[in-house]
């Protein structure tokens, strides 16, 4: 075997190994964008189900304000709205909209067909949007509990139970305090679904470079 004959195999063989490899690298980045699409699904699925559990409670809040008296152990079952029950509900209902709203733009705003993008874009994209949206959904949350209670001392200032500074008392503090242990569990709870993803995305990027 010349010299001539044996570079023109290698040459064979180089170009099959590319060729292999780079039918390899096509195969693991399809497979991995229908992974993550996948998952991203799952994140849209958990955006809705949130939405829908928002619309219900929002529903139920209308449907048993007016009845609340009679629950709290006032007369029998009649339609009755006061004003500071209005207000109550003006309130639970202009928040809840906020956060539908929220989750909402969230929702249609996640694109889940990766099919005519390249992945390493893609994951590096979604893993820094998922990154925001953590953040995003702790402020939202904040302020939230933060203007509630603003909120819920102006009312009952203007309602004439007490000074807005009036909180040093049992029960304000006690709704405080369970305010509080709500929010921080909320909080925990989302930050351990973003984790799950963030983990799951930063998995399949690093599985990408392996094989780089």
């Amino acid at each position: 075997m010349d010299l001539e004959e044996l570079k023109n195999r290698w040459q064979t063989e180089s170009d099959k190994n590319i060729n292999l490899n780079k039918k390899s690298m096509e195969q693991l980045e399809l497979l991995l964008k229908e992974k993550t699409s996948r998952t991203l699904l799952g994140i849209k699925e958990r955006y809705r189900g949130l939405i829908s559990y928002l619309m219900i409670g929002l529903l139920f809040n209308i449907i048993i304000s007016p009845f609340l008296h009679y629950f709290l152990g006032d007369e029998g079952p009649v339609f009755r709205l006061t004003f500071g029950g209005l207000l109550s509900l003006a309130v639970i209902l202009t928040t809840g909209l906020i956060v539908l709203f929220f989750y909402w733009i969230k929702y249609t705003n996640l694109k889940t067909d990766l099919t005519q993008l390249d992945v390493r874009t893609a994951l590096n994209d979604h893993l820094a949007k998922q990154k925001k949206s953590l953040r995003q959904e702790v402020f939202l949350i904040l302020a939230i509990f933060a203007s509630l209670f603003v909120v819920a001392r102006l009312s009952s200032q203007y309602l004439g139970h007490g000074d807005f500074q009036d909180i040093f008392r049992k029960d304000i503090l006690s709704a405080l305090g369970i305010g509080l242990l709500i929010m921080g569990f909320y909080i925990f709870k989302r930050w351990q679904m973003y984790s799950r993803n963030i983990k799951q995305l930063r998995g399949y990027l690093n599985e990408l470079t392996e094989h780089d």
